[in-house]
């Protein structure tokens, strides 16, 4: 009958949209499983693997900078997570073999020195261990000359950044010390990345001394524009100024407020009386305290300048110079020396034998540990020095 034939084609269509669904949400399913959730912040630790400084620094986003990415980890093991891969360039001039990374090699270098930088100022543990399950690795190759001369690969499962560096960097010993020809090019890499994590990890603190901060990890922060005007203006204002450091070139005039909160000792020095200016002086001199200094007012200009507002002068300090200024700032043992930022500047300064040899004295002097071993570090990697 006619009502029979219709109930068997609404129950054929039926099982036929069945079917359809039934596919439909098979490939949905199939799909979605397929496509894995991205990190919150992927487009950051993506960054950190493929060694882009200029992304990260521009983005800096508000994260916990321990939190670990299912792949590459926590932060520190994901930089250089998409493969560290520099040239290096030879020269056998003379029978004498030279190698260096090239200078696309050292730029890249520099780069990724800066992220670990940015990492720890923002508080990544380098003793923070990655989780098991993360699937990740560091690559190290170094090629020269058509060949490979490095070839190294750790597993990031498991690890904190210190032991995965630690490891590296005892393969790197065992392969340089088998190639006395070349310089330690990637044990000193290695070595570099090390120093700065262990810099950060809480230090014994039984009869050991207190030392000075790193010099790579000097803490720094965004100081507004408008707020180092006022500085300035102050500083420029000789008519509010009550103390004259009088050098042996000119005089240098300065605020007893700022200077003593930079320095106990000049504190302690601008408190004891003074006879140094006549009775019969105007009401305005004689509220001005002289200091005899044995130092250039240039020299004095510059420390001034940096005490105020923390910036160097806008023509800029020769390493002559900033050698002056550490000499006043040690005498004076201020707040500059104890945050390490002249150290830190010097240390930078160290570009070839001279700068080494100058610098090394400056250090010795003064009895400055840390300035002392950037600059046997770098006699080390320096085919000059050595």
């Amino acid at each position: 009958s006619l009502d029979a034939c219709l109930l068997m084609s609404m129950e054929v269509l039926a099982s036929a949209c069945g079917c359809f669904v039934g596919a439909a949400t098979l490939i949905t399913s199939f799909g979605r499983s397929g496509r894995k959730e991205e990190h919150p912040h992927e487009w950051l630790y993506m960054a950190l693997a493929y060694g882009r400084k200029d992304l990260v620094v521009k983005g800096d986003p508000d994260i916990n900078w321990n939190d670990a990415h299912p792949h590459f980890g926590p932060p520190l093991l994901a930089i250089g997570g998409k493969g560290i891969q520099l040239e290096v360039e030879s020269s056998f001039q003379e029978a004498d073999p030279y190698y260096d990374f090239s200078p696309e090699s050292k730029e890249f270098i520099k780069d990724l020195q800066a992220l670990f930088e940015v990492a720890l100022r923002r508080g990544a543990d380098p003793s923070v261990q990655c989780p098991l399950s993360c699937t990740g690795c560091v690559h190290f190759t170094v090629r020269g000359g058509g060949s490979v001369i490095y070839d190294m690969k750790e597993a990031v499962a498991g690890r904190s950044a210190l032991s995965l560096w630690s490891a590296f960097s005892q393969r790197a010993k065992e392969l340089d010390s088998s190639k006395s020809e070349q310089l330690p090019l990637a044990s000193s890499f290695f070595d570099g990345i090390l120093s700065m994590l262990l810099h950060v990890i809480p230090k014994h603190k039984g009869i050991v001394p207190k030392r000075q901060p790193r010099l790579e990890s000097v803490c720094m922060t965004e100081v507004p524009e408008a707020t180092i005007g006022i500085w300035q203006k102050l500083m420029r204002k000789d008519e509010s100024c009550d103390v004259i450091f009088q050098c042996v070139d000119g005089e240098v005039l300065v605020h007893s407020a700022i200077i003593g909160s930079s320095s106990d000792v000049l504190a302690a020095m601008l408190r004891w009386p003074s006879s140094s200016v006549p009775s019969d002086e105007t009401q305005l001199c004689r509220s001005l305290r002289r200091v005899e200094l044995q130092d250039r007012s240039e020299a004095v200009e510059a420390w001034k300048l940096l005490v105020y507002t923390g910036l160097p002068p806008q023509e800029g300090l020769s390493t002559a110079l900033l050698i002056e200024v550490l000499d006043i700032s040690h005498r004076w043992q201020d707040h500059l020396l104890e945050c390490g930022l002249l150290t830190a500047a010097l240390a930078k300064r160290i570009v070839d034998g001279e700068s080494c040899a100058c610098v090394l004295e400056a250090a010795l002097l003064r009895d400055l540990p840390d300035l002392r071993s950037e600059c046997l570090a770098f006699a080390r990697r320096s085919r000059e020095m050595r």
